[in-house]
Formats: structure tokens, C-alpha cells, sequence
């Protein structure tokens, strides 16, 4: 895991110098570029949020990062991003699965999102689709549940969510696993969205 973070270390300061224009060079202990340039940056760059698991990559987002991005509720992450110095947008993903019913959206979130539920600590061990489909195994449909918003009761979508604000996090990304991406959208706008203002406007 050292390892893992010294080179996350590196590429972030290689994007950064990539940032810069014209072209770079860098020699690092893991990664390397000659002559590396960008040709066609943006007027206004994008805010770099780190992804974070725990205190050594929160330490990363507050060096490195312009933000932080998270996909457990936990407040530790934004306090001790806080801590060390972080000042960016805090963003998170909160794990939804909309259907007409219940049963219908812990089907299909079970079906194509079960590794999610596995923890950060897992998911970052596991190299590659097989290793997935294993650790996916041993999830059941009531950890779907328990993690996930299911279904079209709009109080359990905005207690996940809340989960997410609660601990802290100001910019939220709604993944929803059901298996209609248009009838999440209708519900987002017509049910969802509401509510959602109506709570921020308190």
C-alpha cells in the first residue's frame, strides 16, 4: 500500500506539471516522462478531486488535490482532510438504485453493482474482473439493502444522501444502479430534486 501511494504521489505531480504547458519532463521513482506536453489545455483547468480511503490518501487530497472524493459516508475523511490542510469542494457518490419496486432495484443492483458494497479496503486489492466476480459472490441481496437506496421511496433515497451530507460533503454524485436510467430521471426531476431543495434551502 506504501508503494501504491508514492505513486499516486507521482501522478499527481505529474498532472500538475502536465498543467503547466509546454513540454515536461519528470523523474521519478515510478513514473517518468520526457518531452510529455498537453497541447490543447482548457482555459480554466479542472478541479483535481483526489479519491480517498483513508488518512494517507486524504493527506494526498490535501497536498495535491483541489478537492477530495469519497465513496463511503464517513466524516473521519472530511475532518481529516480539513485537518491537514484541505480547502476544496468535498465530493462523494451516494448509492442509489431507483425501480418501480423494491425487489426490482435490489435485483438489479445486485445483479451489476454487488463488488460495491465490498468496501474501499477490498475494492483496491482486487486486480481485476475475475477477482471482482469473486468478491461479488459472497454479497447477498439484503447488503444491497442496507447500502443502497432501493426502489421508489423517496424517504429512503434522501437517507442515504443524507448519510453523505451528514458526514460532511458538499457536491454529491447520485449513481443509481436500477435498471431504468429514464425512470431514474423522471424521479429525480418530478420527486427527488424537490425534496432535495426544499432541504438545502433549511
Amino acid at each position: 500500500m506504501h508503494e501504491r501511494h508514492a505513486m499516486f504521489d507521482e501522478a499527481l505531480d505529474i498532472i500538475r506539471l502536465l498543467w503547466q504547458g509546454g513540454y515536461q519532463n519528470y523523474d521519478g521513482r515510478y513514473l517518468k516522462l520526457e518531452d510529455a506536453r498537453i497541447f490543447d489545455l482548457p482555459d480554466t483547468l479542472p478541479t483535481l478531486a483526489v479519491a480517498v480511503s483513508g488518512p494517507k490518501s486524504v493527506a494526498l487530497a490535501a497536498e495535491h488535490g483541489d478537492g477530495l472524493f469519497a465513496v463511503e459516508p464517513k466524516g473521519e475523511l472530511v475532518d481529516g482532510y480539513r485537518d491537514a490542510g484541505g480547502t476544496g469542494p468535498l465530493y462523494c457518490e451516494a448509492p442509489l438504485a431507483w425501480a418501480p419496486t423494491e425487489e426490482a432495484a435490489v435485483t438489479a443492483a445486485h445483479a451489476t453493482n454487488a463488488w460495491s458494497v465490498t468496501g474501499w479496503k477490498v475494492m483496491a486489492e482486487l486486480p481485476n474482473p475475475l477477482n471482482f466476480e469473486a468478491a461479488a459472490a459472497t454479497v447477498r441481496e439484503q447488503d444491497i439493502r442496507e447500502q443502497f437506496a432501493c426502489g421508489p421511496d423517496v424517504e429512503r433515497h434522501l437517507e442515504v444522501i443524507g448519510q453523505f451530507t451528514d458526514a460532511g460533503f458538499d457536491h454529491v454524485a447520485l449513481m443509481n444502479a436500477g435498471p431504468d436510467q429514464d425512470g431514474f430521471f423522471d424521479f429525480f426531476e418530478s420527486t427527488l430534486r424537490p425534496r432535495l431543495l426544499s432541504a438545502g434551502s433549511r
